[in-house]
């Protein structure tokens, strides 16, 4: 009866491990919670899914730019410096972005709104040259 029980409890614990390990995988952290701001909007860090309140903010540099800028994001202050405990993972190939690597991405800044278009990560995005 010992042994049954006891190979009950390790089956529901590698279960419970890569279910986890499987939304972490997928960009998405099963157990964080979900903040929503002032405006009623949630904020979603573009590496690693999580919610972002009014204070936190994802790392990036853009580097100006006409008619459109380049932008690397580096990542939120629970997926960057880089760890462990959260995956970066790359929108665009869906692969864990390296430890020293960031996500490209170009900006269109117009009066009344920005709109960012995730390239790739330095794994996956080949910069063209002229």
């Amino acid at each position: 009866m010992l042994l049954i029980t006891g190979t009950v409890v390790i089956v529901l614990l590698i279960l419970l491990f890569m279910i986890e390990r499987y939304g972490r995988r997928r960009g998405e952290q099963l157990f964080a919670p979900t903040t929503i701001t002032e405006t009623g909007k949630t904020t979603k860090c573009p590496l690693c899914g999580s919610s972002l309140t009014d204070n936190k903010r994802v790392k990036s540099v853009l580097f100006p730019g006409k008619p459109d800028s380049m932008m690397e994001i580096n990542g939120c202050p629970y997926c960057y410096p880089p760890n462990s405990e959260i995956l970066r993972i790359c929108p665009v190939c869906n692969k864990e972005v390296p430890w020293d690597g960031h996500v490209i991405a170009r900006v269109f800044i117009k009066p009344d709104k920005k709109h960012v278009h995730v390239l790739g990560c330095t794994g996956c995005y080949k910069r063209k040259n002229p």
